[in-house]
């Protein structure tokens, strides 16, 4: 029979010196075993502590707080029937009347105080909006501004912007009935891409009002910045943006066109415009907006306005401007909507040229 001796049995028989050797020898012994091959997966003691990553939770209207992140592509969808539109648009001049523009504008006041005043004022009702169309403020920076319109749970809504510097955007979306949702694009500088999203389908029970904030956000904000250096909010220049199944593809009036570089009117000279639509609209209006540069942001003032027909799906609408009005450059802005009896879907577009006008 064979004895297997101890490690304190062995420590007794043999000299001190001696004990070092033997006992890893003996240790080696008792514990060696056949060696795996190596491979490049982890043991399962680590995998085990690392859990998949959750998926993320579908968007809701019960939590206001959250800001989805959403994809940009500079390619519309399949619904735009034409390729993108990639066209950067011409840059405005300053002027000294951009100061008192940017003064002036009502895009910073958050969105929350618009709802509170459109709701003392009685404006708030689906009915107002369904008769007059979106409502774009009569001056307004495009690095933070707000549109009134329609919306409806599940409804999608669609951004065509640009951002001269790095930087995102977003659009915040908060109804009469204190439904909240917050967007957040971001797309490389000086390139136009369309942003798409769909809202909740518990946001809301029926189509009602809402306001539909637009604000540039600084790299300091989105957590690239360098620490203690101070980013300027950057320059947006926004071409298009809607709301409803109607108006959302890319944008469901897009091909904007505007044209000459300058006009004179005592010279009998006008401008003509153009714009295209990929839905039926009820509800069109041609505007004719003053534009300058105020610390490198595009500011915009309403100037003139023409109530254009209902435009058919697929039709273009074409027509002249004799320029009069201020001097100075000049973007086109479309106004388009169906009413709530078509579903209540909206557009506002802007011109990638501009025209000015020489007095």
């Amino acid at each position: 029979m064979h004895h297997r001796l101890s490690q304190g049995t062995i420590r007794r028989l043999l000299p001190p010196l001696a004990m070092p050797g033997l006992l890893l020898t003996v240790a080696f012994a008792q514990t060696q075993q056949p060696v795996p091959p190596q491979t490049d997966t982890p043991p399962p003691s680590l995998t085990s502590r690392q859990p998949p990553a959750p998926r993320p939770a579908p968007p809701s209207a019960s939590n206001p707080n959250q800001t989805s992140n959403i994809p940009t592509s500079r390619q519309p969808s399949s619904k735009g029937g034409h390729p993108a539109e990639t066209n950067p648009g011409n840059t405005p001049h300053g002027s000294g009347n951009g100061g008192t523009i940017a003064a002036a504008a009502i895009g910073g006041i958050a969105a929350a105080a618009v709802i509170g005043e459109l709701i003392a004022h009685n404006k708030a009702s689906p009915e107002h909006f369904a008769h007059n169309g979106p409502e774009v403020p009569k001056q307004f920076d495009m690095s933070g501004f707000t549109v009134k319109g329609l919306i409806g749970p599940n409804w999608p809504v669609v951004l065509d912007f640009l951002l001269y510097s790095p930087g995102s955007v977003q659009v915040e979306i908060l109804t009469a009935d204190k439904h909240h949702f917050k967007a957040k694009m971001t797309n490389e500088p000086n390139h136009r891409a369309y942003g798409i999203f769909r809202l909740p389908k518990d946001f809301g029970s029926k189509t009602q009002t809402a306001v539909f904030q637009v604000s540039a956000i600084p790299l300091a904000a989105t957590g690239t910045a360098t620490a203690g250096i101070a980013t300027p909010t950057p320059a947006l220049r926004t071409f298009g943006m809607g709301a409803g199944e109607n108006a959302v593809g890319s944008v469901a009036i897009d091909q904007l066109t505007f044209q000459p570089a300058a006009i004179h009117p005592k010279a009998k000279e006008f401008a003509t415009y153009g714009f295209h639509a990929h839905s039926a609209f009820n509800g069109v209006r041609a505007e004719f907006i003053y534009v300058t540069l105020q610390n490198g942001h595009v500011v915009v003032e309403q100037d003139q306005e023409e109530k254009l027909s209902p435009i058919p799906q697929g039709e273009r609408a074409r027509g002249t401007w004799e320029g009069k009005g201020k001097a100075g450059e000049h973007m086109l802005q479309v106004r388009a909507w169906r009413g709530l009896e078509n579903g209540g879907d909206w557009v506002v577009a802007w011109s990638p040229e501009i025209v000015d006008v020489v007095k």
